[in-house]
This record gives structure tokens, C-alpha cells and sequence, in this order.
């Protein structure tokens, strides 16, 4: 009976993984037109001293940017945005060329239109400290390029 059962259950895994694998296909496909979609629609914003906030206009909204704490890998650093009236804010870390692993960080908002968190950045196997943070505030997309300290 356990034969049976076996026989029957990989008849069934059989079935599965076509789908399974068409499945994975268009999430990956997804996911790439998603992420080109966010780097063709991100704003550049140069940021020479992210501690001492910077920002700008967008479609009207002044948001503003500042990075609290010492930037080194594997220490614990603030991002702090100022972006009244937005819904949602999230961040996440990428450098270019490299993968750097799954980093999404939703801020969290106050009521005075202040959004905060605190993230930890991974070091960097090959020595390189060039980041780029991106912001999503509502519908809008910042890049925000960095370098972390020694």
C-alpha cells in the first residue's frame, strides 16, 4: 500500500513541476521587468553629506533625506526621511554589479510627516564601500549613491 502511495505521489510531482517551473519563470521575468521599471524612474539625487540631510521638490513634495550614525558595514545606522503627507516609504541598498541580497526596509512614520528606521548594511566580500540607497516614497523613486566609512 505504501508502494502505491508512493507511485501515485510521484505521479502527481511529475504533473507539478511543469507548472511549477512555468511559475518560476514568470516570477523571475516579473521581476526583472520590476527592477528595470525602478531604475528608469528613479530621480538621481547627489548627496554629499547624507548626515546633514539634503532633498528636493518632487511633483511638488519636498522630501528630504539624512543617514544618522556612522555608515559601516554591520553597524547599525538611521535613515530619517522628511516626506509630509506620504503614505509609504521603504528603502533598500544596492551596489552596482553586485548582488547584495534581499534589503527591503519600511520606514515607519510619525505624525509630523517624519518617516525612520534603522537598517545594517552586509560587508562587502571584495572591499567595495559604493552603495546606492534607494527610496520609494508613495510613487516616487530616489537614488541616493553613498560611501561607507573605513
Amino acid at each position: 500500500m505504501n508502494f502505491a502511495f508512493a507511485r501515485h505521489s510521484g505521479h502527481y510531482f511529475g504533473r507539478l513541476l511543469p507548472l511549477l517551473l512555468v511559475c518560476l519563470v514568470v516570477w523571475l521575468v516579473w521581476q526583472n521587468q520590476r527592477e528595470q521599471q525602478l531604475g528608469h524612474s528613479e530621480l538621481q539625487l547627489t548627496c554629499p553629506a547624507p548626515e546633514k540631510s539634503c532633498g528636493l521638490n518632487i511633483n511638488g513634495r519636498a522630501i528630504s533625506v539624512t543617514l544618522i550614525g556612522a555608515r559601516k558595514p554591520l553597524q547599525r545606522f538611521r535613515i530619517q526621511v522628511d516626506a509630509p503627507h506620504a503614505r509609504k516609504v521603504e528603502a533598500r541598498f544596492t551596489m552596482e554589479d553586485m548582488d547584495m541580497g534581499f534589503n527591503l526596509y519600511t520606514l515607519r512614520a510619525s505624525q509630523t510627516g517624519r518617516f525612520a528606521t534603522d537598517v545594517t548594511l552586509p560587508v562587502c566580500v571584495t572591499g567595495r564601500r559604493d552603495w546606492v540607497l534607494h527610496l520609494s516614497v508613495d510613487q516616487d523613486r530616489l537614488a541616493i549613491p553613498f560611501v561607507t566609512e573605513l
